[in-house]
This record gives structure tokens, C-alpha cells and sequence, in this order.
């Protein structure tokens, strides 16, 4: 009889499959849509990422199915003919994703709750504001759901605090927050948290430890254990927000001011920059034997700090310049840190088996270091002088043992 279980649970799923179809817009542009139909009146619009929709949502979407809960995945950098990039979400049309709300409310839908990450939070909330201010009336819109939420304006430098967005400020819908530990976010939970509460906004977060950023994006085979156990989860995880959020009633919406893009500055070859924060910072951490490690225990040496973490790609990546830099550098007074943020000692551990990797290791497990040394993204990278005073900096990977960096290096001794 096992067989016959097994057909009717691929039936089932059947009966849960996407429904592509493309919504012609006044504007002359049409959006397709991959579509998860269900009995009930509820609708999750899931609106991608800068990276895209990824394929990770259609199990969620078949499960969500099961509760009557309709799920649309518009697939926008399609229809648009854009690329995937950071800056694409700037060029998706906030008027054409009004018409496709206005579609659903045609289709018997009593309520939409927004799901996305990265960028596309920037999106959802320009969108979700748009549509109250057009119908003051309406209370259609339910709240957001945001995987790790990029909502910072521009790129701070280190050190600097980070400024957000000004629709971040002016945000009324409740949002639920889901924070994997391995993702950029998690450390700022609380600061993310603040920003949208400006606005009415009341604010869930659902931390995910051991979890892998973007779990939720990918196939089951790529994910780890605690992921896959996560994404497993995810459509409970869905329908507890929603429940949650709706026993929030939000104020009435505040009209946002859009601000001029902040433009990257290119500097030709990648090279460390001039601090000019905050010259002197405390740092006192655990080592990998237990040992706490006082930063001004290294006055009289000049010492690279580098943060990073195993699950970060450019990270992983500049680990052997980093090695070949220690090696080139071993007869100076020169002094290599690295500060593994939110890992575990047996992670780490684990970690060095695959990857050849001598240098010391200091741990912020509760991401302290981060926040008092203004970290955002990782790898960043600190240089400081003889003296603890922080000269150089540096936000992303670089080939460390390049002759511009060993030169600007060489001007600390």
C-alpha cells in the first residue's frame, strides 16, 4: 500500500502546482507571474530579491497551498529584461506592481502579506506605502515578511554608523523579521528593528540559529542540516507571522521623501582606504583555546584585523593572501588578527581542516566586535599603526599580498 500513499501525496502536490500567467499593465509592460492557487482569501506576494527568485519558494508555495493560502512569485527581472545585480530592484516600476495588487483584489483575495529579502524589502515597503496612500481607506495589506532585509542607504564606511532608507522610517505594516545566524543581519536585529518602529511599524524578529543566509532561496540539496530543517519549516513560519500580524492594528501611513541615489565611487585598483573614524577602539575577545586576547597587548607592532566568517564566500577567498602576506611579512613587527563572527570553536575548527589557515583566530560570538568596530559586511578590515591607531581600512576582499597593499603597509613601520 505504500505505493498508493505515495501517488496520493504527488497528486496532492499537483493539485498545488503553479499557474504561470502574464498581466498585461497600462504602462505597456506585462508581468509574468508564477502563481500557487488556493480556496481561501489570503495571498503572500513574494517579490525577489536584487539576486532574483531563486527556485527555493515552490515547495513553500505547494505547502502554503495545503492552509488555502494563495502564493504569486512575480518574476521581475524577466519581464523587465533586467539583470540580476544589486541595483536592480531601482528598476522595477512601483506603479506597475500597484496594478498587479489592484489585479489581485479582482480575484476574491481579502488580504496580501508580502515576503522578501535582501533589496527587495526596499521594494515591498515603497510599494505596500504607495498603495495606502492611494487607498486611505483600504486595509487590504496586512504586514511584511523579510528575510534579512537590506535597508541600509548607500555603503557606510567602517566605522561609521549606518544610515537606512527613508521608506525603512515611514513604514506602518507590521513586519516579521526572520534572521538566520549566518547571515550579515543577525547582529543587527535590533538596530533594523528601531528603524521600522519610526514609522508605526510594529516589529517581530525570528532569529534562526545555525541557520545558512538565503535558506530559503535554494535547492534542499545545498543546504545543511539546521537549513534544511529551517526551509522545512518555513510555511509554519509563514502562517505564524500572519497570524501574529494580525492582531496588530498599524497607524495611518506617512508619505516618504525619495532621496537622491547615493553613486559608488570607483577608485581604479582595489586598495586600503583612510580611516577616518573613531582612531582607537577597545577589542577583547576569546581565542580559540580560551585565552581572552586584549588588542592593546599588540602596541609596538603593526596589526592587520580582519572579519570574517566560514559560510562567506569573498572571505574564504582571501584567506590565502592573507596567509602569503603573514609569511612575506615575518620578519617585521607585523601582527595578522582574524575575528570569526557568530562561529562556533568546532565550526571553526572544522573549517581549518579544509582550508590551510595558521593565522590567529579570536571569537565574537555574540557579535560585539561587529557593532563597536561598525562592521556591515563581511570581510572588513582594519590596519592599525604601531601605536593601536587605526590608519587604514578596508570593506570586501583583496588580494593582500598585492605590491600596492604591501606598500601601503610598509609605510607603518
Amino acid at each position: 500500500m505504500k505505493w498508493l500513499g505515495l501517488l496520493c501525496m504527488a497528486l496532492s502536490m499537483l493539485s498545488y502546482a503553479g499557474e504561470k500567467f502574464d498581466l498585461g499593465l497600462r504602462s505597456g509592460e506585462s508581468i509574468s507571474v508564477d502563481a500557487y492557487p488556493a480556496n481561501g482569501d489570503t495571498l503572500y506576494l513574494y517579490l525577489p530579491s536584487e539576486r532574483g527568485l531563486g527556485k527555493g519558494y515552490v515547495v513553500t508555495a505547494q505547502k502554503l497551498g495545503f492552509d488555502d493560502k494563495a502564493f504569486w512569485a512575480p518574476d521581475l527581472h524577466s519581464s523587465y529584461m533586467v539583470p540580476k545585480h544589486r541595483s536592480s530592484i531601482d528598476r522595477f516600476s512601483v506603479d506597475d506592481l500597484l496594478e498587479l495588487i489592484d489585479y489581485s483584489k479582482t480575484q476574491g483575495f481579502k488580504q496580501l502579506f508580502f515576503i522578501s529579502s535582501g533589496r527587495g524589502a526596499q521594494l515591498a515597503l515603497k510599494v505596500a506605502n504607495q498603495w495606502q496612500l492611494n487607498n486611505p481607506d483600504a486595509d487590504y495589506l496586512k504586514g511584511h515578511i523579510f528575510h534579512s532585509p537590506h535597508l541600509i542607504l548607500g555603503k557606510p564606511e567602517l566605522g561609521e554608523k549606518a544610515d537606512y532608507m527613508p521608506i525603512a522610517k515611514v513604514s506602518n505594516l507590521p513586519v516579521y523579521l526572520i534572521l538566520p545566524q549566518y547571515g550579515t543581519k543577525y547582529f543587527r536585529a535590533e538596530e533594523i528593528m528601531n528603524v521600522l518602529k519610526k514609522g508605526g511599524s510594529s516589529v517581530f524578529a525570528h532569529r534562526l540559529k545555525g541557520v545558512n543566509g538565503g535558506f530559503h532561496k535554494h535547492n534542499e540539496a545545498d543546504l545543511s542540516k539546521p537549513s534544511l530543517q529551517a526551509k522545512d519549516n518555513l510555511s509554519d513560519i509563514y502562517l505564524l507571522a500572519s497570524n501574529l500580524m494580525l492582531t496588530v492594528s498599524p497607524p495611518q501611513p506617512l508619505k516618504f521623501k525619495q532621496v537622491a541615489k547615493v553613486t559608488a565611487l570607483f577608485f581604479g585598483e582595489p586598495t586600503l582606504r583612510p580611516y577616518r573614524q573613531k582612531h582607537s577602539i577597545a577589542l577583547s575577545l576569546n581565542s580559540l583555546t580560551g585565552k581572552k586576547i586584549d588588542l592593546a597587548a599588540f602596541k609596538g607592532e603593526v596589526v592587520l584585523l580582519n572579519f570574517w566568517a566560514s559560510w562567506c564566500k569573498p572571505c574564504v577567498k582571501e584567506i590565502p593572501s592573507l596567509v602569503r602576506l603573514s609569511k612575506q611579512l615575518n620578519q617585521k613587527n607585523f601582527k595578522i588578527i582574524t575575528i570569526n563572527v557568530g562561529e562556533s570553536k568546532q565550526q571553526i575548527e572544522d573549517f581549518m581542516k579544509k582550508v590551510a589557515f595558521d593565522l590567529p583566530i579570536l571569537l565574537d560570538e555574540s557579535g560585539v566586535a561587529v557593532k563597536d568596530w561598525g562592521v556591515y559586511a563581511y570581510p572588513s578590515n582594519f590596519l592599525l599603526d604601531k601605536n593601536g591607531v587605526i590608519r587604514y581600512s578596508y570593506r570586501g576582499a583583496l588580494e593582500w599580498d598585492s605590491p600596492v597593499i604591501i606598500k601601503t603597509i610598509n609605510t607603518l613601520f
